[in-house]
């Protein structure tokens, strides 16, 4: 699930408690070295009031991050008061410890607004930005410069009194002291109205990037519900088919077509390119082809009226390579057409050797066809392959960029053309990725198989 916009800023705001609670530790920490190694210091020689203030900063920060982590639904916004409160504390506090510090009879008001406490301001203000509220900030930068202003002044009205020292700054840079506080809460706010716009923006690419990766998983699964999860039941024939999609959704695709006198057209595509575009090209090309080839007596006037039909429709540069076998119940004789498919592969179980035929015309969905594309029947005998296979297969590239190939292909269907449909193309697909090396498959693979497993009972 994507990170909404409240959980975007909510972990903001929990980072900004960490760094609060880091940093008022740090503090802890180097004022109790500063006083183990000076002998001159000791912990009775600062104001009570500054120890505690530090301390109740400190407690402050912990419950606000067990209340960040622990005590509150992080799906809902945090409320706006709080914001504000917490940004008024928190700038509240170094003006207090300048007060209480200056409580010490040799440090004037005007030098402890000047010492350490004074870097609290630009620290808080800097960590305002993370609450992810323009107006957050300049109440952090307001509420700081007027603390600031409130010690120059009280420092002035003591004038030479017990805590009055000689004046450290001129009253211009007082005043200008004061406004550079204010600019940078100004300019914290402008920081986090940015990085709210940021995070506004990230949110709603990311909720729009979940939607689309749920719209590619519904067509994924309906795109796989198309394809046969059966092989079909033709007598005399064991035939197979395998997808696997390079992205959610792919542009290949096989089918078989029932078609009269117990014949069956059995079909593979490959539609230019991958993803969600070519897997909505084979879905229409699915419905065509079956309407084509039950319509049509055969299969070069099928393939004829397909590829009108996706000249008509596709007009973008796509193209659709496909190839179809005719298989009959018992006949040891296969009709085939290629468009633009190749190459079609047969399997010889009698010494595995390799036929390879090209295609029969151009690719579906190009140009309106001048003649229909030649058919080509071929003889299998017992132990026989023919192999349609797309070019996912053979253009697979290992590391070197070297495509595995047709001869490589032709070699693996040698070695494996022997075995059971599933272990054949599991063979093919082993080979493949051993090339590949554990390069991202670039393209969908598809394999079919159609293997001759007994004797005909007749002969065309």
């Amino acid at each position: 699930n994507p990170e909404t916009l409240v959980q975007a800023m909510n972990r903001a705001v929990r980072f900004r408690a960490i760094a609060m609670l880091a940093i008022l530790i740090a503090v802890s920490i180097v004022n109790a070295l500063r006083l183990a190694t000076d002998p001159n210091q000791s912990f009775s020689n600062t104001p009570l009031g500054v120890h505690a203030t530090i301390h109740l900063l400190t407690l402050y920060e912990s419950g606000t991050l067990w209340w960040l982590f622990r005590g509150r639904d992080d799906s809902k916004p945090l409320p706006g008061a709080w914001a504000y409160v917490n940004a008024i504390v928190e700038c509240t506090a170094p003006t207090t410890v300048v007060f209480f510090a200056a409580s010490a009879t040799d440090i004037s008001l005007e030098a402890a607004a000047l010492g350490p406490a004074s870097h609290l301001y630009a620290i808080f203000i800097v960590l305002s930005v993370l609450h992810v509220r323009l107006r957050v900030s300049l109440v952090a930068g307001t509420v700081s410069a007027i603390g600031l202003a409130s010690v120059f002044v009280t420092s002035k009205f003591l004038g030479d009194g017990s805590h009055a020292a000689t004046r450290l700054l001129p009253p211009s840079l007082e005043g200008l002291s004061v406004l550079f506080i204010l600019a940078a809460g100004i300019a914290a706010g402008i920081v986090g109205m940015r990085m709210r716009r940021y995070l506004e923006t990230a949110a709603s690419e990311a909720e729009a990037r979940a939607r689309t990766e749920q719209d590619l998983q519904t067509a994924a699964l309906i795109q796989q519900s198309l394809m046969p999860s059966e092989s079909p039941a033709v007598p005399g024939y064991e035939i197979l088919g395998w997808n696997r999609p390079a992205d959610e959704t792919g542009g290949d695709y096989f089918d078989w077509v029932a078609l009269e006198g117990g014949r069956t057209a059995v079909c593979i595509a490959d539609v230019t390119g991958h993803g969600l575009g070519p897997a909505m090209v084979t879905c229409f090309c699915r419905a065509y082809a079956k309407t084509a080839l039950r319509v049509e007596d055969r299969i070069a006037a099928a393939l004829n009226r397909l590829n009108a039909e996706l000249v008509d429709d596709l007009g973008d540069g796509r193209f659709v390579t496909f190839a179809a076998v005719i298989v009959a119940p018992n006949d040891d004789r296969v009709l085939s057409a290629s468009a633009g498919h190749g190459p079609l592969l047969i399997y010889r179980g009698r010494d595995a050797s390799i036929e390879s035929m090209g295609s029969d015309a151009l690719p579906l969905g190009v140009v309106n066809w001048d003649e229909e594309p030649q058919t080509s029947s071929y003889l299998l005998e017992i132990g026989d392959v023919f192999l349609l296979i797309t070019d996912g297969f053979f253009e697979w590239a290992n590391p070197q960029n070297e495509q595995f190939g047709i001869k490589n292909l032709k070699a693996s269907l040698s070695r494996h053309g022997n075995k059971a449909g599933p272990m054949l193309i599991e063979g093919l697909l082993h080979d493949v990725e051993t090339f590949a090396a554990g390069t991202p498959q670039p393209d969908d693979l598809t394999a079919v198989v159609i293997r001759r497993t007994n004797n005909s009972a007749k002969r065309e």
